[in-house]
């Protein structure tokens, strides 16, 4: 009889448990979590804000998008989940996501992601359904491995209200049998599934759009971007870039009729560069359309090759576009700029006398030395105010011809227009020459301390860059320090002499040296910036590398075939961003990220292989156990007479205490996972 009873409450139960579990499981709409963003610094136990975003990786529509689930998950589920986005976290996340659930209670839940880390976690308490965890953690890490940060936290506010594809399909399957109560649980399933595509695209569209703002040479961001979004893109670009060709022809042949091919040949030669690189792009796009796959990083690199070719390509192509409609447009009003120009001609004849008096009371007042920069000016400007009048004079002529012979009159007025620039600059060099001079004086010692101060952190960052492997033209800037460091030594010895000269000569070099500086800062400190990542990326992969190794080689014939790829795929990779760490820092980056991604895939397949294995030994012992059952009820029977059934319902059987008021699946889902991506 206790045989029969104890059989008879395992069957009740397992139906119980069933029905409780699936009931969990479908009515995962209906308990949602709050979902709170901490800020940094801020003590687990007071939080307050629902969303904070210290690291500044959520866009405003993703925080808006953030809140909603909030209300929601709040209100129907009583559960809580915190998501704190932070640069870099000052201890582990599991001790920090311990911390949280311990000071709020175990219906509630954290993300704690660190971004400069990398290092990402999950924590639930007890309160929280089995399985959820798994859940929230596969949902948030699969948009981390593309550092999709926002995405991250939206799946992971999805994947907590239960909206995953695999729990509804199980719902629908586990409850047909359970009639009009399952029935409303599926259907509830299958609107929370359509409000989670309908966000799933928001937010996809979303990401297009920010995508679609990058600059196409910027290959770092764009490697950042998922492969659907880099799949995406290159699909408009060569779309865009095509477009671009087709409409360019028509331009260029206008602009070959207006204006002949010599003036043309800029245009013409980006219209070949834009179709060579179009076909090119073509011929890729078919190579990842083709039957032969190609691997995820060789998928990657050759999207990005689209996106980024086609891109500058159409851009150049653009800007040459836009340069012949303004000579078009300043041709149709080209009587309106010649009278602009003889306007103009005759002023600067009216100023030039009274500069030749100018100069000939300064040289009464001033050494020969000291006005040596602008003696000539006068005779320099009536020789260049001559030049702009003949241009002009001609480009009256080419006016009078007709419609489509007019080509040579854009360059003569832009030559003029150079022409009467020059005479003005001569000109107002004289009438300015007291002042300059005086200037002149007073800055030069300042500006040669400037000079000579920027030449010094050129060689610093020249020193840094070659030390670090940054690629740069150093040949240019050693001859731009080279000819910075003659005017300085001029300056200093000529400076009294002929300040205004020196002075001029400073202000060209030193013009120079801040461009030039711009580019090897940027340089420089971008590729440090990208050294330290690679170095924190190449450390996470070989940490994680090491952990699959070993759980692998401990744990024998347990793993399987997918682990070991992985992590032989893990190790390649190591291998190639190690190589490409001096000559490519970014493809070396991105190669550091794919072991990274690669490695820990090899580490959760083995542990689902391990997981396998424990599920196949417990069903085994189940298994025996249940015969061991049977044996009983068969034995009870024979000896009890049929006695075992009249009790086997009875108040210990189903419809007693011992499942706690229905709780049985619901709680009990506490737990951590987390790690570096």
């Amino acid at each position: 009889m206790v045989g029969m009873n104890l059989s008879a409450r395992l069957g009740r139960a397992a139906i119980a448990a069933f029905i409780l579990g699936c009931t969990s499981i479908g009515a995962g709409s209906a308990f949602a979590a709050e979902t709170t963003t901490v800020a940094q610094g801020t003590g687990t136990a007071t939080l307050t804000e629902k969303v904070t975003d210290d690291a500044g990786v959520l866009s405003t529509q993703e925080k808006a998008e953030l809140r909603e689930k909030i209300g929601q998950l709040q209100k129907d589920e009583r559960r809580v989940l915190f998501v704190y986005i932070t640069n870099k976290l000052d201890t582990d996340p599991e001790s920090y996501a311990a911390q949280v659930v311990k000071d709020k209670g175990e219906n509630s839940a954290v993300y704690v992601l660190s971004v400069d880390d990398r290092k990402m976690g999950v924590q639930t308490g007890k309160d929280w359904p089995k399985g959820r965890l798994d859940q929230m953690y596969d949902a948030a890490y699969d948009k981390l491995t593309s550092d999709e940060y926002g995405a991250s936290a939206l799946a992971l506010a999805d994947a907590a209200l239960g909206n995953t594809s695999s729990s509804n399909s199980s719902d629908s399957s586990g409850l047909a049998w359970l009639g009009g109560g399952a029935a409303a649980i599926v259907a509830a399933g299958g609107g929370i599934m359509y409000y989670s595509r309908r966000n799933t695209k928001k937010n996809k569209a979303q990401t297009l759009e920010s995508a679609r703002e990058i600059a196409p040479g910027d290959t770092d961001q764009l490697n950042r971007l998922s492969l659907e979004t880099l799949d995406q893109l290159a699909q408009e670009e060569l779309v865009s870039t095509d477009e671009s060709i087709r409409r360019g022809k028509e331009e260029l042949n206008i602009a070959l009729s207006e204006f002949g091919p010599e003036r043309v040949r800029p245009f013409t030669k980006a219209m070949n560069h834009s179709t060579s690189t179009l076909q090119k792009a073509f011929h890729l796009r078919q190579r990842l359309d083709d039957a032969v796959p190609e691997s995820p990083a060789e998928r990657r690199q050759m999207l990005v090759e689209i996106i980024s070719s086609c891109g500058q390509a159409d851009d150049a192509l653009d800007a040459q576009a836009a340069e012949f409609a303004q000579m078009r447009d300043l041709l149709i009003h080209s009587d309106e700029k010649l009278d602009e120009l003889t306007q103009r001609t005759v002023g600067l004849r009216a100023r030039l006398p009274e500069a030749e008096s100018t100069l000939a009371r300064l040289k009464g007042n001033y050494d020969e030395h000291v006005l040596s920069s602008i003696a000539d000016n006068p005779e320099l400007a009536a020789a260049s105010l001559d030049e702009a009048e003949k241009l002009l004079e001609k480009a009256r002529g080419i006016q009078a011809q007709p419609a489509g012979q007019q080509g040579p009159l854009v360059g003569l007025i832009r030559d003029s227009e150079h022409a009467c620039a020059m005479t003005d600059r001569l000109i107002s060099g004289v009438e300015n020459a007291e002042e300059n001079i005086a200037t002149a004086r007073g800055n030069l010692e300042s500006l040669i301390a400037e000079v000579e101060g920027e030449i010094d952190e050129a060689r610093e960052l020249e020193r840094q860059g070659k030390a670090q492997g940054t690629t740069a033209d150093w040949n240019a800037l050693e001859d731009l320090l080279g000819r910075a460091g003659t005017a300085v030594t001029e300056a200093k010895s000529q400076g009294q002499q002929d300040p205004l000269g020196q002075h001029t000569a400073l202000t060209s070099i030193d013009t120079q040296l801040d461009e030039a500086l711009d580019r090897v800062r940027e340089r420089t400190s971008t590729h440090a910036r990208q050294l330290d990542l690679f170095r924190q990326q190449i450390s996470v992969a070989e940490s994680n590398i090491q952990a699959a190794e070993d759980l692998i080689s401990s744990r024998g014939r347990i793993i399987g075939s997918g682990a070991r790829t992985a992590l032989a795929d893990a190790k390649r990779l190591h291998a190639q961003a190690l190589h490409t760490e001096r000559s490519d820092i970014r493809a070396a980056l991105q190669s550091s990220r794919e072991a990274v991604a690669a490695a820990q895939a090899a580490l959760q397949r083995a542990k689902d292989d391990i997981d396998e294995h424990r599920r196949r030994q417990q069903r085994q012992q189940m298994g025996n156990a249940a015969g061991n059952i049977v044996t009983g009820m068969v034995l009870g029977q024979m000896l009890g007479g049929g006695r075992g059934f009249g009790g086997g319902f009875g108040g210990g059987g189903f419809g007693g205490g011992s499942f706690g008021g229905g709780d049985f699946g619901v709680g009990d889902g506490g737990g951590f996972r987390g790690g570096s991506f």
